[in-house]
Order: structure tokens, then C-alpha cells, then sequence
């Protein structure tokens, strides 16, 4: 454990300038033998691309991580100057806490000081005392930190007390959820751990709370909702605020996992494992942007209206990340992108940068230096999942700062088969890595439990992280082995380390290469019947990869991508052009374009949508097309007029009464007539549980029914399924909903017509059966999914398969049903 002794603080001093109370520091670090004085040097790097002003009057300078060979031991240095000295940007410091890390001992150091950040009268007590001690115990942990000095944390009006039960405490995903919550009532909230509060309405206030598994919350709220929060709150924390198990921030259980022992030939540089595999290629070093800005403004209006602008394009930069990764890897990998949207819209850190705005600062510099502010406070946490959030605060800030300064230099992403190394990467640079160039990530800093980690891993990129700065020096294309599995970079490697990593890459892929290789094979049972397995996509492109992976055709494209991320909607023309690529990418095959479906959780702007306390029993799907007609009707034109370019189905969203299907099937037949088109094949989605009432009615008036097993979901169940702290129960699996789907599929045979799947629940093997066992006769899946749910199906009887099904009907709950595997 790092201790503070007296010989490494001095008080009363006074300082030139910034670079003078630097040299004071290092010369308590070098005269302790705890650095080589170049140290210094590095120390003064970093004030050139970073200000180490923490706040309330402490700085804490700190090197360059290339230069981390030139500390002996990890120390901390205390240099206090009653006066202050300039900082830069107008801030002075008077409490100078020089951290020489060689590791991470440190940090208890940092989360002392986030207690003094808080506190205006600890801080100046600290900057002016003149016992040595003193400062001492408060930096180490000795002294309370909430003492005399400092009035007792409060609670509100109202309140409860509660205990922590996940596993990793109050961390992001849980605090998000919280957020969430606490924002949707008219009261103000508080959480209590210790002596340290938090907003509830402030995600990084939350997360500053450092609240484990087992802490005791107290729970407080007054206003006009008061109540109504404080139950709804009970309620959240009864249900664990816990997601699916698969969720962002779940992390591995006990510690972080250590570097294994690493047999190769090579120079080594061990790690720590972060997404398994392998990867032979050479180095290619990763380097970011950089953003400069102005320190003042003359305007505050303008720049508060400057910064405004960058959240809002920010905010829409991130839904569009969220829907890319969610495509990719599923929706709880996408919902880093949620939380970061929570950063941006932090009440705290909003309210900070534009009191530095009012001040005569610029837009620029105030988000910055608020930014920064909070990334250093949760860099100090303990523990190391909170920790890591400080890089996705960080990633948050950039995304934001790109807007309003100028960005120079450029992220470098290769152009070749690499393996990228970096100092770390943030979220956003790892969702949009080239996984056909990309072949390993190597990180100096970093951690297991990052979120950079969690995407890595969805994307199956072979990861090691925390390898140290030695990584950072590595010339570009020098010839390495990337080991994620041990957790190590060997460089140079032999003939030998080379062949024993591509027989393991070799092994790892078999399974997967006999799959794609009989991925156009169709799925055809054991006992002769076929089951169509198409595709889910949103893009040109995504059509084309449907058909390389094996996809029979497209059981679902969702056309909001049309309509997102832009200000008006599409023409007419515009929309004809990207239906006709689609089709003529899939050369023959058939295509179900889904109407618009908005609501719910898609919102656009642009539309002018209504606030509605419940959007997802609100104004979404067919309700939306039939009350904004001239878009329904634009879409309809564009759709029919592709429609001489292949064969077309078009399916309408969210039916739940028949008197929706009829005007929008009126409507569609106008369109028709008026464009001159051939009749196509029109259908419906069976998400809730109305239109299973009425499927016999339904049935008659269309072609084909496609059952949305996620929203019929949450509909049947009464659970959001991307609700924090439901939707681990909100299971497609679960037998009420199985039995809905086999009530629809026998009114649809009754009628004559066929039903296929487009949820989450038709990619999943065991769902494929059972689905296939209930009469279904088309499965639609994300393109991944496409060769193993094949395969799948392949290696099964429709008999056996018909047999699971029933027995799924005859459970009890979604486990029993997935016990059946």
C-alpha cells in the first residue's frame, strides 16, 4: 500500500509559476529515491497536452506514460503554496499533489481528494495549515473525511434506506438506470452513502458515491412527486437493478484476471487477457485527434448556444453508434452508447460548464475543464469497474469537444492487417475498428472490465490490455503475436511461437469454417422439411451480406434507417434508389420491407413526434404511418415503384385492430393503382397480444403474418425489455408467449396463409426448434446468426423438433423451457 511520509510534503512554500512548484515536488520524489529527476521533464509534457488542475485549488502534475521506466517506486509528493500559483486558464493552486505511478497504487490518494473537491472548507484548510501530519492523514485515508471542517451529509423530506445486491455495486449500468428513473419525476432525489451524496438525476454523481455490493443507500426525495419516486425507486432496487447476464458492465466474477504464464520463444510483453484468441500480424500504433480551442469568448449567449448545438449532434452521433452496435452484437453491447447519452445530458457537469461560460470562457474550454473535472474524480474510485468509466467520460467529452474546436492531426486507423496498438481506446474508437483489418487489440492501460474490453470480445477481436508503456514505443510493423488468451504481445516471434498460434487459430475456427462452408445448404430437417432462415438488416450493404452469409432472402428490413440521423425526411426518389439497390443485391430473392416504425424508443426529431408519458402504448408503428399519411403514402410509392426491380413484400408494424390493417391496406392499394405497379405479397407483425386475439380476422386479409418476438415480449409480459431491471424476465422463451405464437400459428393455417419470425428468439438455437416445432416456415435473424441456425436445423428432425415444441407449451416459466436444451 502507497504510504505519504513527512519528508514528502512541504509546507508554506511559494512558487514562481507552474513550472517552478513542478520542480519543488520533484525534488521531494528525488532526493526520496523514488524517480530519476528526468521524470520532471515529463511531468512538464504532460501540462503541455493536458491541464492537471483538478479543482478547489489542488493540481496533480503527473509524467507521460512512455516515461513511467524513470520512477523507481510509486510515490506522491505534497508541495502546499498558501498564495496559490497559476495554473493556466486563470486557476490557482495551492495544494500541489505530484503522483509518480508506476502502478495503480495511487488511486486510494485521488478518491481522498475527491472528498476534497467537494468541500471549499476542508480544501482551504488543507492550503493552509501548518501541521504536516494534517495533510498526511487526509490524503492517506487517516483522518475522516467528513470532519469538523465539514457540514454532515443531509437527506430530504422522505426517504428509505436500502442495500446494495449486485455484484459490482452501484456501477453504470444500474446508476443508468437509476437516472432514468429518478428523471422521470418532479421531485429533487438524493442518494446518501456515508457521508457522501449524490444526485439521482446525475449519473457521475452517483457513481462518485462508490457504493459496493452490501453498502447501505439512504434514499431520499422531496416535491411534488415525492412519493411517487420513492416507490417506483423501492421498487427498482427490490428487482436488483440488475440486466440480462450478458449486459455491458458485467464483468468477471472476483478480481481482475492476472497475465497467464506465457510459453513463447519471443520477447514478451505480458498483459492482461481481455478477449480470447490470437492474432499473427504486424504493429500498428493507433493515435488520436487532437482539439485545440480558445480559453475566452466575448459572447457567453453564443457560446452557451455553441455548446448546446454540440450536445444535440453529439447526442445524435451516439444513437447512431447505439443502432450500428446493436445490429452487430445485440443490445446489451449497444447500451455502452445509452449510458454515454446519460453523460451528456449530466445536470452537474451541464450546470458547471455554463458557469464557466457566464464567466467569460468558451464553450470549448468550459466543457473541457468540466469534463475533465469529473473523468479525474471517477479515475480515482477504488474500484476498478467505476474507475474505468472515467475513459467513457472521457470518450463522451471528445465526442463533444470535436464540435467545438479544431481538430487537428486526425485518428490514424490502418489501411492493412495489423495489430492496433494504443495507449487506450475509448468506446467509440473500438466500435468502428475494421475487424477484416483489425486483427488484435493491445492497450497499455486499461482493464478487463472496460467497455472497450465488452466490444472487443463482441466482435471476437483476439484484445490484451494493460501490456504497459513499452507497447507505446513499438515501431510501426514490427512483426508480432498477439496472445489474448494468455494475455501477452510477443514480438519477433520464432518459427516455432508462429506455428503454435496458428494451429490454436486453427482449432478456434473449425467449428466455425464448417458451418460457413455449408451455409447455402438450406435448412432442411433430418425428415424432409424446410424451414426458410433469412435476414434482418438495415443497409445496402447489410443486403449484400446477407446473401454471402447464406441468407434465403430478407425477412425484415427496418426502413428507419432511411429517416435517421439527417433534418427532413427522405424523397420519394431517394428511397426508390436504396430499395432497388437492396433488390438487385439480392438477385431474385424475395424482400419484406417494413413500413416505417417509429415510437417506442425511436424517436426523430424532425418528425415533430409527440411527448407522450407512455410512448410505447403511444402513437408507433402502422398508428404513426396512418396519422403522418403523406409520408406512409411517400413510402408506399417509393416501395411499389422498386418493386419492378424483384419480388417485394411489404409489412405493416404494430397491427393491433383490424380497422388499422384495413385503412392501411386502403391506403397501400391507392398508392398502387396510382403508380401502375404489380400486386405484391402485404403482411403484418404480430407483436401484441390483440392482434393474437384477432388473428383469425386478421388472417383473412393478408398474405403472411411475421411474429416480432421481442415486442411480443415485452407486450405479453408487461416487461420493457430493455428496462434495467426487467428485462433479464422479459424471455421470448417464456411459455406465455410460446403459447401466443402457436395460438397465431393456428389461425394463420386455418386461413391458408404462412408465419415466419423476425425476433431475437428465431436466432437462438433452441428458439429455432421450437419455433420451426410450432408450424413457423421462415426465420429471420441478424447475419451472423445465419449459418449456425442452419446448421441448426440441419442436424434435427421436424418430429423431434415438434416434440420440443410441445413439451415448451407444457412449462411453466422461460427456465423450464430452456432446461428442454
Amino acid at each position: 500500500m502507497l504510504t505519504l511520509t513527512n519528508d514528502l510534503v512541504a509546507i508554506g512554500q511559494t512558487a514562481t509559476d507552474k513550472a517552478d512548484a513542478i520542480a519543488q515536488a520533484v525534488d521531494l520524489l528525488t532526493a526520496a529515491g523514488k524517480i530519476d529527476p528526468r521524470y520532471g521533464a515529463s511531468m512538464m509534457g504532460r501540462e503541455q497536452v493536458a491541464n492537471t488542475f483538478l479543482g478547489n485549488g489542488i493540481a496533480i502534475p503527473h509524467g507521460l506514460p512512455k516515461d513511467r521506466d524513470l520512477i523507481h517506486d510509486t510515490a506522491i509528493a505534497v508541495v502546499q503554496i498558501p498564495a496559490g500559483v497559476d495554473w493556466g486558464s486563470g486557476d490557482r493552486a495551492r495544494l500541489v499533489v505530484a503522483i509518480a505511478a508506476r502502478s495503480d497504487e495511487h488511486l486510494a490518494v485521488l478518491t481522498n481528494l475527491t472528498d476534497v473537491l467537494g468541500d471549499d472548507a476542508v480544501a482551504d484548510k488543507l492550503a493552509t495549515t501548518t501541521d504536516v501530519a494534517e495533510i498526511v492523514a487526509r490524503l492517506t485515508g487517516q483522518a475522516p473525511a467528513n470532519d469538523t471542517a465539514t457540514a454532515p451529509a443531509t437527506d430530504l423530506g422522505d426517504s428509505f434506506t436500502v442495500t446494495i445486491a449486485g455484484p459490482h455495486g452501484l456501477h453504470a449500468r444500474p446508476a443508468t438506470a437509476l437516472v432514468t428513473l429518478a428523471k422521470g419525476y418532479d421531485a429533487d432525489i438524493r442518494l446518501r452513502h456515508g457521508d457522501k451524496v449524490g444526485n439521482a438525476k446525475s449519473l457521475i454523481s452517483l457513481l462518485r458515491l462508490g457504493a459496493d455490493q452490501g453498502a447501505e443507500v439512504t434514499v431520499s426525495a422531496e416535491g411534488p412527486q415525492a412519493p411517487e419516486a420513492l416507490d417506483a425507486l423501492r421498487a427498482a432496487f427490490a428487482q436488483g437493478l440488475e440486466d440480462e447476464r450478458d449486459s455491458v458492465d458485467d464483468a468477471p466474477a472476483g478480481p481482475a484476471p492476472v497475465a497467464a504464464a506465457l510459453d513463447w520463444e519471443g520477447k514478451t510483453l505480458p498483459g492482461i487477457s481481455s478477449s480470447p484468441g490470437y492474432a499473427l500480424a504486424p504493429v500498428f500504433q493507433f493515435l488520436r485527434e487532437d482539439v485545440s480551442f480558445a480559453t475566452d469568448a466575448d459572447d457567453p449567449s453564443t457560446e452557451q448556444a455553441r455548446l448546446d448545438a454540440a450536445l444535440q449532434t453529439a447526442w445524435r452521433q451516439l444513437e447512431a453508434l447505439y443502432e450500428d452496435v446493436w445490429k452487430k452484437s445485440g443490445p446489451a453491447k449497444a447500451q455502452i452508447f445509452r449510458a454515454h447519452q446519460e453523460f451528456l445530458g449530466d445536470p452537474e457537469m451541464i450546470e458547471a460548464a455554463a458557469a464557466l461560460i457566464a464567466q467569460g470562457r468558451s464553450a470549448g474550454f468550459a466543457w473541457n475543464t468540466a469534463v475533465s473535472e469529473r473523468a479525474d474524480m471517477l479515475s480515482g474510485m477504488p474500484d476498478a469497474t467505476l474507475a474505468a468509466r472515467a475513459a467513457d467520460l472521457r470518450d463522451v467529452g471528445l465526442r463533444v469537444l470535436k464540435q467545438l474546436g479544431e481538430v487537428t492531426g486526425g485518428a490514424r486507423l490502418p489501411d492493412q492487417p495489423c495489430i492496433l496498438v494504443a495507449d487506450d481506446l475509448t468506446p467509440s474508437d473500438t466500435a468502428q475498428l475494421d475487424k477484416a483489418l483489425v486483427k488484435g487489440l493491445c492497450t497499455a492501460s486499461g482493464g478487463p472490465t472496460s467497455h472497450t474490453s465488452i466490444i472487443a470480445r463482441a466482435l471476437d477481436i483476439p484484445a490484451v490490455v494493460g501490456a504497459g508503456p513499452a507497447v507505446l514505443d513499438l515501431a510501426n510493423g514490427t512483426a508480432a503475436l498477439l496472445d489474448g488468451t494468455g494475455g501477452g504481445l510477443v514480438l519477433d516471434p520464432t518459427a516455432a511461437d508462429t506455428r503454435h498460434a496458428e494451429a490454436a487459430m486453427n482449432d478456434l475456427v473449425a467449428q466455425r469454417e464448417t458451418e460457413a462452408r455449408d451455409r447455402f445448404k438450406p435448412a432442411i430437417t433430418t425428415d424432409g422439411a424446410r424451414v426458410e432462415v433469412v435476414a434482418n438488416i438495415s443497409d445496402v450493404a447489410e443486403a449484400t451480406a446477407a446473401i454471402d452469409a447464406g441468407g434465403e432472402g430478407v425477412g425484415l428490413l427496418r426502413t428507419e434507417f432511411l429517416f435517421v440521423n439527417r433534418d427532413h425526411a427522405p424523397t420519394e426518389d431517394e428511397q426508390v434508389a436504396i430499395y432497388s439497390a437492396m433488390l438487385d443485391a439480392m438477385n431474385g430473392l424475395p424482400i419484406i420491407i417494413r413500413t416505417l416504425d417509429v415510437g417506442g424508443d425511436k424517436e426523430i426529431p424532425y418528425l415533430r413526434m409527440p411527448v407522450e408519458e407512455n410512448p410505447f402504448l403511444g402513437t408507433r408503428g402502422i398508428r404513426f404511418c396512418l396519422t403522418h399519411e403523406a409520408i406512409f403514402r411517400t413510402q408506399l410509392r417509393a416501395i411499389f415503384r422498386a418493386s419492378a426491380r424483384g419480388p417485394v413484400r411489404i409489412m405493416f408494424p404494430m397491427v393491433a385492430m383490424t380497422d388499422e390493417l384495413d385503412d392501411a391496406l386502403r391506403i397501400a392499394e391507392e398508392v398502387r393503382a396510382e403508380v401502375g405497379a404489380e400486386h405484391a405479397e402485404m403482411g403484418i407483425m404480430i407483436e401484441v397480444p390483440s392482434a393474437v386475439m384477432m388473428a383469425p380476422e386478421l388472417a383473412r386479409r393478408v398474405d403472411f403474418f411475421s411474429i416480432g418476438t421481442n415486442d411480443l415480449t415485452q407486450y405479453a409480459l408487461a416487461m420493457d425489455r430493455m428496462h434495467p431491471t426487467l428485462a433479464r424476465k422479459a424471455d421470448g422463451l417464456h411459455p406465455a408467449v410460446l403459447r401466443l405464437i402457436d395460438q397465431t400459428v393456428k389461425a394463420a393455417a386455418r386461413a391458408g396463409i404462412w408465419v415466419g419470425a423476425c425476433g431475437g428468439v428465431a436466432g437462438d438455437p433452441l428458439g429455432a426448434r421450437i419455433l420451426a416445432g410450432l408450424g413457423l416456415v421462415e426465420l429471420s435473424v441478424s447475419i451472423p446468426s445465419i449459418p449456425s441456425v442452419k446448421a441448426e436445423l440441419r442436424a434435427t428432425s421436424m418430429e423431434d423438433n415438434r416434440a420440443l415444441a410441445g413439451r415448451a407449451l407444457g412449462c411453466a416459466d422461460a427456465a423450464a423451457v430452456r432446461a428442454l436444451a
